[in-house]
């Protein structure tokens, strides 16, 4: 054992490799090569679960910006990609091999191009330092499988599954080392491509004053919970920005990038379906509805939506597609659920709404924790085998106080016609011009109609929310629906 364990340590020894970026040792149980197709394998997970945002100037827009930047890194000939992602929480990340990502949730809240170039900096700085690709070195080498904070609760992902590797490994929570190296990188490309270093001060103070629970936490992880805290950087990065004016980097270019972002999706999109009042989750697509209980927090993702209490009470629903032994609803669900391990308790055919379905409790566990489901296999538009499948979950001790907000739920899953899936439409990025007398609160209401709150629209505009808007200004606003 002694001698396999010393051979292992002189392996993992000789795998240290110069980083081209930042002149250090680091551990590389891949090569360059390995790093790329890695990356596209992930890249295509990723584009099937999130989705890509469809606006081709757009993307056309972001992927010119990307590659002025990666022009500028130390591995310019790796085969980078810039991509809008289709996801309304606020974020970026990367893929080894040069995949990056912004999701469309963070975009209204850059301020012009150079905080688009210092976040698209920041993630190429992550690639180019190879450090995701560094990390999934050290996992393997030790053993272990890539780790993530889980965006739903354990009850949920038990569930609904985990997340894909691709997603994991996009995820990745990377050290403060890292993420300072990935600021001082990025604002070097920025600026020597002649964009202002003051974008990414800019951009650490929107997303400090921002916060997790400002922006949508809807599918995937915001911010706030794959980066270190955005404030705590702002005064390192100050050293950075400092040395790189040297560059002479003084552009914002913000007209264009506002040009670009006017019309843009604000929160959910109709390809993923939406979270209306009162917790109404709608599909204008898939041309159906449900409403989960009043007061939860709803998380809609590209593969599934989910709701939990705001309180730490052991409860949750999730609604997803689910592949059936047959066409037959009441079959489907019993053979899939006792495959994953549950048994039923009771269950039959029901008519929800005139959708042929299977509603049924289950028994079972979730880590070794003994739970309570009731299940609904529905049949609404899908292929002959397929199903919508809303669970509600509960500990055992919990389930029977449960079970009729769960029936409640279930009950309310209904079919929409042509005419209401046409009416359903997302809210969009307009610009307003601010009149004398105006505060954020009265913008909200008469402009946005309190489709976001006054301190997430002042924000948005980089303004504090306790700061009024100043007459004549040109501020962005959330309209549509």
């Amino acid at each position: 054992m002694k001698r396999v364990l010393q051979f292992a340590i002189l392996a993992i020894a000789a795998a240290c490799a110069t980083n081209p970026a930042t002149g250090k040792k680091q551990l590389m149980l891949m090569s360059e090569g390995q790093e790329i197709q890695l990356g596209k394998e992930s890249d295509q997970q990723v584009r099937a679960e999130m989705g890509v945002y469809n606006d081709a100037e757009l993307q056309k827009y972001i992927a010119s910006v990307g590659a002025r930047l990666s022009k500028a890194a130390h591995r310019p000939n790796l085969p980078w990609t810039y991509t809008v992602v289709d996801a309304s929480a606020v974020n970026a990340f990367a893929l080894p091999g040069g995949f990056i990502y912004l999701t469309r949730g963070i975009m209204p809240f850059l301020r012009d191009e150079a905080e688009l170039a210092a976040v698209l900096g920041h993630e190429t700085g992550h690639v180019d330092a190879r450090h995701s690709a560094s990390q999934y070195s050290t996992q393997t080498a030790l053993g272990g499988a890539l780790a993530i904070g889980s965006v739903f609760s354990s009850r949920v992902g038990a569930v609904a599954g985990p997340a894909s590797q691709a997603l994991q490994l996009a995820f990745l929570k990377n050290s403060r080392d890292d993420e300072l190296e990935a600021d001082r990188l990025g604002v070097g490309y920025a600026s020597t491509n002649g964009w202002t270093p003051e974008g990414m001060p800019g951009l650490l103070g929107t997303l400090g004053r921002l916060d997790q629970a400002s922006g949508s936490s809807r599918g995937i992880p915001n911010w706030a919970l794959t980066h270190p805290p955005a404030a705590d950087r702002v005064a390192k990065v100050q050293e950075i920005v400092a040395a790189a004016k040297a560059n002479g980097g003084t552009a914002t270019n913000r007209p264009e990038f506002e040009r670009h972002l006017e019309n843009m999706v604000y929160g959910d999109s109709r390809e993923q379906g939406m979270v209306r009042e009162n917790n109404e989750f709608v599909h204008p697509i898939m041309k159906f509805s449900v409403r989960f209980p009043e007061g939860w927090e709803v998380a809609n993702g590209a593969q599934q939506v989910a709701a939990q209490p705001k309180s730490d009470v052991p409860l949750a629903m999730v609604l997803q597609l689910a592949d059936g032994a047959s066409a037959n609803p009441s079959q489907s669900a019993r053979d899939g659920m006792a495959k994953s391990g549950f048994t039923e308790v009771e269950g039959g055919d029901k008519s929800i709404n005139g959708l042929q379905a299977y509603v049924g409790t289950y028994q079972g566990k979730m880590e070794n924790t003994p739970v309570g489901l009731r299940v609904a296999f529905i049949k609404h538009g899908q292929a002959a085998n397929k199903f919508f499948m809303l669970v509600g979950i509960a500990a055992a001790d919990q389930f029977a106080g449960a079970k009729g907000q769960f029936d409640n739920s279930i009950g309310t899953f209904k079919p929409i016609s042509d005419a209401e899936a046409d009416r359903i439409q997302p809210y969009r990025i307009k610009f307003y011009s601010v009149r004398a007398g105006d505060t954020w609160e009265k913008i909200t209401q008469d402009q946005s109609k309190g489709r976001v709150s006054a301190s997430t629209l002042a924000i948005m505009n980089g303004s504090a929310p306790e700061t009024a808007p100043r007459a004549g200004e040109r501020v962005r606003v959330v309209a549509g629906g």
